[in-house]
């Protein structure tokens, strides 16, 4: 399961997932994603653009059919027969799906291209071409330009089934590399974002040290005027700080969850703070600029 930042982001994409049926494949290889994972990637773009301020025209699974025989393209064939040659083939027709079935209210595309990132980090692989160059991709096959493309002409010319998932696939395929594995640290302003969400913040960076704060607000009412806000913050404790992208060493990590109150013993999952070393998180970080691109094309 994901960790989201949101606790009503969180409630609702629990909620759809309920919605869902059992989801079983025998020997379902890494690299091809279950409806839950789908949903995640989709609720994870959901809890990003969120905090981001963006907002979205919709969220979640628009019908759930349609989600279903979306993820369930990866696993199409005859008896014991794939209908698709290899993995990069089956995560192009989810990509594809996603993008042409339009399964949630608002995202597909942005959905489909983190699906895709994925899947192929699942395989040890990372996109090779520039995050632009993918992102044009995803509007390509939206408004159905990409049947322009050569090499997809040449397919199609030659009766090839599936010629566009062919071709997509291929272009997965030739466009990607192996990665290095990434590492489960957190960066500080990761650490500042879910400090944020519980009620704290940073402030007064220092030589080499910021202050914890807790923050307090509470409403003042008043008859003839706007009610009064009245803001109150206490500083909790003093921390090194060395920039906000610098990786937050774990006694660091530990004082502020004691000082925060955000320990396991406390009810508060530890994973949280690792939440954006998670793949999916780690991906739309280095994603950034072309899903946000994404949500006005």
């Amino acid at each position: 399961m994901i960790h989201l930042l949101s606790k009503s982001v969180s409630k609702e994409r629990n909620r759809q997932c309920n919605l869902l049926p059992p989801f079983y494949v025998e020997k379902r290889p890494i690299s091809l994603l279950s409806y839950e994972d789908v949903l995640d990637c989709h609720f994870c773009i959901v809890d990003f653009f969120n905090r981001e301020g963006y907002g979205m025209g919709g969220i979640g699974i628009k019908e759930v059919g349609t989600f279903i025989s979306t993820v369930e393209r990866q696993y199409t064939g005859f008896g014991n027969s794939d209908l698709y040659d290899n993995d990069y083939e089956k995560i192009a027709s989810l990509m594809y799906g996603i993008i042409k079935n339009h399964p949630f209210y608002d995202g597909n595309k942005r959905t489909a291209f983190l699906s895709a990132l994925l899947q192929l980090y699942r395989m040890g692989r990372l996109i090779t071409v520039p995050e632009k160059e993918f992102e044009d991709l995803m509007v390509q096959i939206a408004d159905d330009s990409i049947l322009k493309k050569a090499g997809l002409k040449d397919l199609k010319k030659k009766n090839v089934p599936n010629a566009e998932i062919k071709f997509l696939g291929r272009y997965l395929e030739k466009n990607s590399r192996k990665k290095a594995r990434l590492t489960k640290t957190i960066k500080f302003r990761q650490l500042r974002q879910i400090v944020e969400a519980n009620g704290f913040t940073f402030a007064h960076p220092n030589k080499g040290t910021i202050d914890l704060i807790k923050v307090s607000e509470q409403r003042i009412e008043r008859f003839w005027k706007k009610d009064k806000i009245d803001r109150k913050e206490t500083v909790i404790a003093t921390i090194a700080y060395h920039g906000e992208g610098v990786d937050v060493v774990d006694s660091t990590l530990k004082h502020v969850r004691r000082a925060c109150g955000l320990t396991d013993q406390d009810g508060f999952d530890g994973e949280v703070l690792l939440r954006d070393a998670q793949p999916t998180f780690q991906l739309i970080n280095s994603y950034r600029t072309a899903l946000q691109s994404l949500a006005y094309r």
